[in-house]
């Protein structure tokens, strides 16, 4: 576990793809009632990430941005290979070429790595740190996998992230990875799962890795959680896991409303809540990889 200064979120917007799909009629009820999603979410034709995440992006008010000193982009699903989403991002921002951007690749577990590598750049600079966080998974999908499908929404999030070492207050962060074909996504889609593994990698290895790690997080910092975001894979999944921490009353859902978004499941979660105070946020699925973080909404 890595113990660092304070990481803040101190805004986070988000935008969701536009095209509604009713799960009824294309999966049966039982699947629906498993997931815990109805609909699916879904980008116009010819939305590419750029302009989603930019209107995520947009959604913070525009005297927020004129102070971020780095942008991170974390994505799986990004058109090009390069310019980098990031550098696309801070230059549609109009941000000084000599603001630090770059990409983090780590699907469903990315938020939280991007939300870290945010705070230690916030703390070395003394400024804020835009992380945009999304993907367009339906471009990556195929039609008739019913076991895919109709899991994966488009969204894009953005969030402020900042980071005051001279308070006395803490974030602790902790990472999990090994390779796995138990979710994988070949250049170019599509995206093949294998549901019980990937079941069995967050009952076996997600969830004891989470319980060590709210452990020794309350060692070094005592103070309450006042929520547990993680990443939203299935209603069912997260009330499991919750369940197994013992953070059932502080678990935050979106109530499936917006399906699978992927990594920025965790953002979209945290901005819909209505709530502030000291988070749990873990991200956990392809790679497989996990990756967890205390931090303050602000």
């Amino acid at each position: 576990m890595i113990v660092v200064p304070e990481i803040v979120l101190e805004r986070i917007a988000c935008a969701v793809g536009p095209v509604v799909t009713d799960n009824r009629s294309t999966v049966p009820e039982k699947t629906i009632e498993a997931t815990g999603f109805a609909r699916r979410y879904s980008v116009a034709p010819g939305t590419t990430l750029l302009d989603l995440c930019l209107e995520a992006v947009r959604r913070l008010p525009a005297e927020t941005l004129s102070g971020v000193g780095g942008v991170i982009a974390a994505t799986f699903s990004a058109e090009d290979r390069f310019p980098s989403l990031a550098v696309r991002v801070a230059g549609a921002l109009g941000l000084p070429d000599a603001t630090p951007a770059f990409d983090l690749q780590m699907a469903c577990s990315a938020y939280p790595y991007a939300v870290y590598l945010a705070g230690r750049l916030a703390a070395d600079t003394g400024r804020q740190v835009l992380v945009v966080n999304g993907d367009i998974q339906s471009a990556l999908t195929d039609p008739a996998d019913a076991a895919t499908a109709p899991l994966f929404s488009d969204a894009a999030t953005a969030t402020l992230v900042s980071c005051d070492p001279a308070r006395t207050e803490r974030s602790s962060v902790d990472f999990l990875s090994h390779a796995s074909d138990a979710l994988r996504c070949p250049s170019g889609g599509p995206i093949s799962m294998d549901g019980f593994g990937v079941f069995s990698f967050v009952a076996t290895e997600v969830a004891p890795f989470l319980k060590r790690f709210v452990e020794l997080s309350a060692a070094s910092d005592p103070r309450p959680l006042d929520g547990f975001a993680p990443h939203q894979a299935n209603l069912y999944m997260v009330r499991q896991l919750a369940r197994s921490l013992g953070l059932t009353d502080r678990l935050l859902t979106d109530g499936g409303a917006f399906a699978n978004p992927g990594s920025c499941s965790v953002p979209l979660t945290l901005a819909n809540a209505g709530r502030t105070g000291r988070m749990l946020i873990a991200g956990f699925g392809a790679g497989l990889s996990a990756a967890a973080a205390t931090v303050r909404l602000a």
